[in-house]
């Protein structure tokens, strides 16, 4: 009863254009069979009872609430009828033509599609067959035994045996890929239960460090006002950090590969530091139970977020399977032939042996409520990743212990995989001038390192959009810029928003432009000590090292508090987002119009002054891309109001979306305060 339920639940969303199909197609290919290519037997009594059946499953929706639940054994009754039953007695009836084999054919992989249980498509077609025999047997007279083409049978049993199993294993991986994406959605959920944690005790502290409004002594001491900067500074962190895990676990679940992208030098112990210090414990208890031996540490070559990502399962698994109040974490360091290791061990209820085999396989879950059977392989593809391994050996009933294998920093095997990263790394070379040599000999040493490296005038540079400059690395030469300053100074601020680190290639006379402050954070290169080694390990220096060195830079941004006389339309749907978003602009001297949606936009900018539109591109009614295009498109003097989209959605087809759609820019979702007022500084 179930098995037949769950066959009607998953053909109700397509019923009505089967029910269609059926509705014309039968009586249609009565006259194609009949008149057009003309066959033995035809039936337009039986193809019109076809039709009558798949009419009431197109009017389902009108049948009496009592009868509702009779649809899905109909539903069943009526594609026995109008696939095996009829194809095969019309395949009989016409004594097995190579029209009629091939027909009875396809009905056999639409039946399995739309029948997908095997123990139904088998009693139901073992079922018509025998009973479309019958009947013509019954109507003919003939013997029916000497039209059986036993030549086809091996065929026929070929279909439906692997028709079976390819359609099983295509159903089984969509059903993985549907679980993985639903498992993944609460596996999140999970994970961002430690930052709103810590988020809403931070809150609650600041509660309590504010002066109440009603309260005569409104100030706030020195020491609580540092202590409200330290809150304010952890839940930004932790806001960020909960930003990257849900990028790097999104990122990485594609073909269960972690994506490695962001790897780059790391120290073990300051990673496991940080774990244990923003670990969510229940208690002081759970903290006081682990002991870390700091004896030692090692580099290694990956992420910092996806370590702790793995640390976490492993100690929330500890905790979960502890036995009795005594129970204790042991974490240290050990050295292992070629590998660093975290040895990872507590004394908990340990793992039974059967089950031990199983553990890092996906959805494998045993004992744990809720569980989803995601954290453990998630691990080990993480360890994968990063070029080492994840093992686990348990004593039941007594202890666990798990091994993080780690390649050394200077291994063979991490200069695989950073050769492997910069193949997958785009790079920018701006050159002043085509005809220096110069610029000549770096395009050349960069060339003979086989980058994906793409060169660019600076004249050309300057014509272009800032967000066409996402690239991984851009180098330029400022080997000429005290001749045209103001050349790069207009560059400096098309540069200024980009994520790519920005090197400079200067001379010793330069080394006072560099020290001074711009607004781009600059990577400088001595071109008297350049060769091919030098910027080799300059490159994997500032994609792979621990912290390059490098300027600080100052983002363009209005700072004075008064009024600016521009306007700005915030657009967007999230009403939370429009107000704090608002209240950061008008703090800056701007004044703030707001908007719900694309039509609301389109009225704001029609009757008022507009100076700069800040657009979410996700919205009812009518999003942000098709707003652009409005705008754009339009005959009125808005037409030119410079566009900023803002979206949660970093796609490269959404982000291709957006430029097409001729806005001026955009932002990826959640937005620093200063990439935000700096952007708007630079445009209006």
């Amino acid at each position: 009863m179930n098995t037949i339920n769950k066959i009607y639940q998953d053909a109700e969303p397509n019923l009505s254009t089967l029910g269609w199909l059926g509705i014309f197609g039968y009586p249609v290919y009565y006259f194609i069979w009949n008149s057009l290519f003309h066959q033995p037997y035809e039936n337009m009594e039986l193809r019109c009872f076809g039709s009558l059946l798949c009419l009431i499953l197109v009017l389902r929706n009108f049948i009496p609430e009592k009868l509702k639940k009779f649809l899905p054994y109909y539903y069943v009754f009526t594609v026995t009828f109008c696939l095996p039953y009829f194809f095969s007695f019309m395949m009989f009836m016409n004594h097995w033509s190579t029209i009629w084999v091939m027909s009875f054919i396809t009905s056999i992989f639409l039946n399995i599609i739309l029948i997908h249980n095997t123990k139904i498509l088998l009693l139901q077609s073992i079922s018509s067959y025998i009973f479309s025999y019958a009947t013509v047997n019954y109507i003919s007279s003939y013997n029916t035994i000497s039209l059986i083409n036993w030549s086809y049978i091996p065929i026929i049993l070929f279909i439906y045996i692997f028709g079976n199993i390819f359609y099983y294993m295509h159903k089984k991986s969509h059903e993985v890929k549907v679980s993985i994406a639903k498992s993944l959605g609460a596996g999140i959920a999970h994970e961002m239960r430690n930052p709103l944690s810590a988020i809403h005790t931070s809150f609650e502290l600041l509660k309590s460090l504010i002066p109440d409004s009603n309260a005569e002594n409104r100030t706030i001491s020195p020491h609580d006002l540092r202590t409200i900067h330290q809150l304010l500074n952890g839940v930004k962190d932790v806001l960020g950090s909960a930003d990257e895990t849900i990028d790097l676990i999104l990122t990485s679940i594609d073909q269960h590969r972690v994506s490695t992208s962001t790897f780059r030098q790391h120290s073990a112990l300051d990673i496991l530091q940080q774990t244990l210090s923003s670990f969510s414990y229940r208690c002081q208890g759970d903290r006081n139970a682990i002991n870390l031996e700091q004896h030692s540490d090692f580099d290694f070559f990956g992420n910092d977020t996806l370590l702790k990502y793995a640390l976490y399962n492993l100690l929330k698994n500890a905790f979960y399977y502890r036995k009795s109040n005594d129970f204790s974490i042991r974490i240290k360091f050990s050295r292992d032939d070629q590998w660093n290791q975290i040895i990872f061990e507590d004394n908990g209820e340990g793992i039974e042996p059967k089950q031990l085999e199983h553990i890092f396989k996906d959805f494998y879950t045993h004992g744990k409520h809720g569980g989803f059977g995601l954290g453990l392989p998630f691990c080990r593809r993480i360890m994968n990743s990063f070029g080492g391994s994840i093992q686990c050996e348990s004593s039941l009933g007594e202890w666990t212990r798990f091994t993080l294998s780690f390649p050394d920093f200077a291994s063979n095997r991490v200069t695989l995989m950073k050769q492997e990263i910069l193949k997958m790394k785009s790079m920018l070379y701006i050159k002043h001038d085509s005809t220096q040599t110069f610029d000549t000999s770096i395009f050349k040493l960069l060339s003979q390192e086989e980058f994906n490296i793409d060169e660019i005038d600076l004249d050309d540079a300057l014509n272009k959009k800032d967000y066409e400059f996402e690239y991984d690395i851009i180098f330029v030469n400022l080997e000429q810029a005290d001749k045209v300053q103001q050349k790069f100074a207009a560059l400096e601020k098309i540069l200024a928003f980009t994520r790519a680190q920005i090197c400079c290639f200067f001379n010793h006379n330069q080394q006072e432009l560099i020290q001074s402050e711009k607004y781009l954070s600059l990577f400088p290169i001595k071109t008297e000590q350049l060769n091919a080694t030098s910027l080799r390990n300059t490159i994997e220096q500032i994609l792979f090292g621990t912290k390059p060195l490098r300027t600080e830079k100052k983002l363009p941004q209005p700072v004075n508090k008064e009024s600016t006389g521009k306007h700005i339309l915030v657009v967007d749907d999230n009403r939370s987002v429009r107000i704090f978003t608002a209240l950061l602009l008008e703090k800056q001297g701007y004044k703030v119009l707001q908007a719900n949606d694309g039509t609301e936009a389109l009225s704001s900018v029609e009757h008022q002054k507009v100076d700069l539109i800040l657009m979410d591109i996700e919205m009812p009614v009518m999003d942000g891309i098709e707003t652009a295009k409005h705008i754009r498109s339009s005959n009125k003097p808005y037409r030119h109001i410079p566009i900023i989209g803002h979206t949660g959605d970093s796609q490269a087809k959404t982000l291709e979306q957006i430029k097409a759609s001729g806005m001026n820019d955009y932002m990826i979702k959640p937005v620093q305060k200063e990439q935000l007022l700096g952007k708007v500084a630079y445009l209006i």
